[in-house]
């Protein structure tokens, strides 16, 4: 009689031990909305390529996530897009209007749109079915998306956001926008491994990772800043500012107030919670730590390890003989979380686990799962370059990202560094080696952008935040042109240009030295037959000078021997006049006969007209030229009037009288037609 009632009791005790020993995951939600991602709130559908990109159907067109930046590429006819697969290195979507295309990144890293009016084998945009039949909570919700991660089901709704369940229908936990979803109406849901799902809201995305090496277990709204911490039998105790806590380390589980007596036997301070002041003290190799041998906060923690913290960083470091190796490193802004600026930011609970005081709330951090994820290969790669000037904007290929060449005159250029949404630290910092030597901060954005750069070359180097080990770093070698009169062959130029000039300026040069030097020649020799000219003219007038002084010699004694043959006539003639008869006439004849022949020699007139000649430039023949009728006569008294002698000297000559020397020059002026003011000796002079 008692076999049902135990077999009854059987089964109850083992589903309560079965549901008892079910534990609902811990979660990690990141919510993203219009502000991060730039396009419309209402998503579609979503789906994740091989080379962890993140690609979403938005009202607005198609979205990519690589993990740092965000990219909108619309539609040609701003269509919306409503669903949406990778399928062989290929997007395919669908549009409200059910046409249909595919996707495929161009030498730029943009993304291309190809309609097509089939969809190929293997591409299809069917919605999963529920895995079993739902709970009545759930179909009031009204599911609208299906995922399954091993053991877990996920189911979004229209109305109350996202379900976990288990295998036995179990609700394990419900997120809506009262707790940690931006969102009700769940759209889609893309699973991207086993730890992390992504939903597609009616407004906004949400990324949720499950069983996170850091939880958030209670906001500092709630339970104020953390003083004390400490662990005893999965209880955690908390002491803060608004009083003592305790809760367990389950993810379903919340802080409860408690009371001073019941958390103090727990909260006693030991020797491994005190911090230690000095780096250097510690650690002998304080520079080998990087960043951290600045350390403003130091706080032991079990099996010789030391976390040190620096700004918004952690870092977990293994001390044998006082030579520090880092464990694990955890940069808050990853998570968007703030560490305290004031009191301690790590209380240590075991080798692994650890409480951290943030400004949003206490912590939860797992250094074992944090080195885990840390596993793999921490992908980095350039995603877009560009550069402009101020005319538009030039996108640079992706081909060859070793190098790149920009003009001189470019304004800005913009780098986009893209990691994967596969790792959880997509932190970058980058420095430009050349402008220079130290890194930036850590930045959640990809965009990289610097203003003009003088001419020259650089090395552009990006690192990317990881958990532990070295930063895996990405490098581009830029190089500005330099102007075009700045340029190799502007120089080639400016050389070819100042020879040129050069040789010009010599032939010029060498032109005018020869022209100097020629025409020094020619002056020399100008002056020289100047001179010998001169000479010459000297010598001619000399000479002339010889010619009249012999003509005037000549003419002066022609003038005293005709004198003297008239005296002598004259003389002879009173002779016979006083002697007569006595004076016989054959003689007197003879005499007188003689002394007019010398008189009228005609040997004595031919030797004065080359005299004449020679000294007056052939003046009797230039008469002739011009006055044909000029007698003989008329001749010799031009020459007498030119030589400037008197009418008595004239007569002497011409064994005349003076008054017949008068009618001849009477005569002559009618011959050369000379008019009555004019004088005859003058005329002749200048003749």
């Amino acid at each position: 009689m008692f076999k049902l009632p135990l077999t009854i009791l059987f089964t109850l005790l083992t589903t309560i031990a079965v549901y008892a020993s079910v534990v609902p995951p811990s979660i990690l939600i990141q919510n993203y909305n219009v502000d991060d991602y730039k396009a419309s709130c209402q998503n579609w559908a979503l789906s994740v390529s091989n080379n962890g990109i993140l690609y979403v159907a938005n009202n607005s067109g198609l979205l990519a996530f690589d993990g740092n930046t965000w990219r909108l590429y619309p539609l040609p006819d701003n269509s919306v897009i409503t669903g949406l697969t990778y399928f062989e290195d290929k997007i395919y979507t669908r549009t409200e209007n059910n046409t249909y295309g595919y996707w495929t990144p161009d030498n730029f890293g943009k993304l291309i749109y190809h309609p097509i009016n089939e969809l190929p084998n293997g591409v299809g945009f069917t919605r999963d079915t529920a895995p079993y039949p739902l709970p009545e909570e759930i179909l009031k919700a009204h599911p609208t998306a299906y995922a399954t991660i091993d053991d877990l089901h996920f189911i979004g709704t229209e109305t109350d956001g996202l379900y976990i369940t288990d295998q036995e229908k179990n609700i394990l936990l419900h997120l809506h926008h009262r707790n940690q979803l931006q969102d009700n109406l769940v759209r889609a849901i893309c699973v991207q491994d086993k730890k992390l799902i992504w939903l597609a809201l009616d407004n906004g995305l949400a990324k949720i990772e499950l069983n996170p090496s850091i939880v958030l277990l209670g906001e500092r709204s709630l339970i104020g800043k953390l003083q004390n911490v400490a662990l005893h039998d999965d209880e955690l105790y908390i002491q803060t500012n608004k009083g003592y806590f305790k809760r367990t380390l389950q993810s379903n589980d919340k802080f409860q107030a408690i009371t001073q007596q019941e958390a103090l036997p727990f909260l006693i301070k030991n020797k491994n919670s005190e911090e230690i002041s000095d780096v250097n003290e510690l650690f002998r190799n304080a520079k080998d730590l990087g960043e951290f041998a600045n350390a403003k906060s130091i706080y032991p923690a079990p099996d010789n390890l030391y976390w040190l913290i620096h700004g918004n960083e952690a870092g977990l470091f293994h001390r044998e003989g006082k030579a520090g190796t880092m464990k694990c490193r955890i940069l808050f802004d990853n998570y968007h979380l703030n560490l305290v600026t004031r009191g301690q930011e790590i209380f240590p609970l075991t080798g692994s686990l650890f409480i951290v005081s943030t400004m949003q709330g206490i912590l939860l951090a797992d250094t074992r799962r944090l080195i885990e994820s840390n596993l793999g290969n921490p992908s980095l790669r350039f995603t877009q370059i560009d550069y402009a000037d101020n005319d538009s904007i030039y996108n640079l290929p992706l081909n060859n990202t070793k190098s790149i060449s920009l003009p001189h005159d470019f304004k800005e250029m913009n780098v986009y560094i893209g990691s994967s949404i596969f790792t959880q630290n997509n932190q970058i910092s980058y420095k430009i080696d050349g402008v220079s030597s130290k890194w930036s901060p850590w930045q959640k954005d990809g965009k990289i952008s610097f203003l003009q750069l003088p001419e020259g070359t650089y090395e552009l180097k990006v690192r990317k935040y990881v958990i532990k080990g070295p930063y895996p770093e990405l490098s581009l070698i830029i190089t500005v042109r330099p102007p075009w009169y700045n340029s190799i062959w502007a120089y080639i130029a400016y050389i070819l240009l100042i020879w040129i000039t050069i040789q010009l300026g010599l032939h010029y040069y060498l032109k005018s030295l020869r022209k100097e030097e020629q025409d020094k020649i020619n002056a020399e020799r100008l002056a020289e037959q100047q001179r010998m000219h001169q000479v010459k003219n000297e010598m001619l007038e000399a000479e002339l000078q010889d010619k009249k002084n012999e003509l005037t010699l000549q003419t002066s004694a022609l003038v005293k021997k005709n004198q003297s043959m008239q005296t002598l006539l004259e003389e002879l003639d009173k002779q016979k006049e006083s002697l007569g008869d006595r004076y016989p006439n054959k003689m007197y004849n003879r005499l007188r006969s003689l002394i007019e022949e010398t008189l009228n020699d005609q040997d004595s007139w031919i030797i004065f007209e080359n005299y004449f000649n020679s000294a007056h430039q052939n003046f009797t023949n230039r008469l002739r030229q011009q006055y044909s009728d000029i007698t003989v006569g008329d001749l010799r008294i031009c020459c007498f009037l030119r030589m400037n002698l008197s009418t008595k000297e004239i007569a002497s000559l011409l064994n005349i009288s003076i008054r017949a020397v008068e009618l001849r020059r009477y005569r002559l002026r009618k011959r050369l037609g000379l008019p009555g003011d004019t004088n005859l000796v003058d005329f002749l002079i200048g003749f």
